[in-house]
């Protein structure tokens, strides 16, 4: 099972059908190709980032280097496992409210789970939602003029 972040737009209230679920999970196509995933994702400047520090690192080591594959595998790692989690704080940063974390085995029950609860939650319409009801205030007067308006006060004789 996943772990969907759910992030609406800003100022978009928690039911938008536009809202973005992220998976926050392994990306086997961000661990092939780190720079083009995160370039894809929009993510510019880590992106040219990532692209020049594996140029960089092939550039710098021999083929057949332990060290260059080592740095390269971590520098793969990271971007598959904290990928993800950059895009959603990414998001976060530009005004995005993150909504719910939904854990599903795929989006589409993700999507169904998040849709269901945010269906149970929206707030109601003023005119069809409960109220409390209204009591009644006592203005009779007793026999000693005294205004009855405690619980235990006494509202005369009927």
């Amino acid at each position: 099972m996943a772990s969907y972040l759910v992030l609406t737009s800003p100022g978009a209230p928690k039911s938008d059908d536009k809202a973005r679920f992220i998976a926050d999970r392994f990306s086997w196509i961000a661990f092939v190709f780190p720079a083009f995933w995160l370039l894809f994702q929009r993510q510019w400047v880590a992106g040219i980032a990532v692209a020049l520090l594996q140029g960089l690192i092939a550039f710098a080591t021999p083929e057949s280097s332990a060290a260059g594959f080592l740095i390269e595998l971590a520098l793969r790692l990271l971007v598959a496992l904290e990928g993800p989690a950059f895009v959603a704080s990414r998001l976060q940063a530009r005004g995005w409210t993150m909504q719910a974390i939904v854990t599903a085995d795929d989006l589409v029950t993700a999507e169904m789970i998040y849709n269901h609860e945010a269906a149970e939650t929206t707030p109601v319409a003023a005119e069809t939602a409960w109220q409390p009801p209204v009591l009644p205030v006592a203005v009779a007067k007793p026999a000693d003029g005294r205004a009855a308006v405690g619980l235990f006060e006494h509202y005369g004789e009927r």
